[in-house]
């Protein structure tokens, strides 16, 4: 599968691929009225009193793989870092929806977006080294 640009939806349409093939084997069909996997994200506008809730383009809905590194007194890994990868931004209406012919091809985009989470970490960890992250011995704190 090529590098993809995140996000992958923003604004409107709030669906992705634009066109019925998969985006990631790009070679079965995806849409109504073949079989396929859908990952979706939203939110509706509540009405508590009625317990209903609609789309509303009061809405921007979202779905973000997000690294925090740790802080202060916090331990773990790449320490001070934090990345987002948007995969659904702005997504009008509140909700947006991925299509992918097999199970298979959602689970590789699931990695890809990872690796991106990824990428960007180590993009961080290369541009900034956070002051005291090394002990006079060179182990790394956390």
């Amino acid at each position: 599968m090529a590098d993809m640009k995140f996000p992958v939806v923003e604004g409107k349409p709030c669906y992705w691929p634009d066109n019925p093939v998969c985006p990631v084997c790009r070679e079965n069909k995806v849409f109504e009225p073949h079989s396929m996997a859908i990952l979706s994200a939203g939110a509706l506008l509540m009405n508590r009193v009625e317990d209903s809730g609609e789309m509303s383009d009061d809405l921007d809905g979202f779905l973000s793989f997000t690294w925090h590194g740790a802080h202060d007194e916090g331990h773990g890994a790449d320490r001070e870092i934090g990345c987002i990868v948007d995969v659904i931004r702005d997504a009008i209406g509140g909700q947006g929806e991925l299509y992918f012919c097999s199970t298979k091809c959602l689970r590789k985009f699931l990695n890809q977006s990872v690796d991106e989470l990824e990428r960007s970490v180590m993009n961080e960890r290369g541009a900034f080294q956070p002051a005291n992250s090394a002990d006079p011995k060179g182990r790394t704190a956390g």
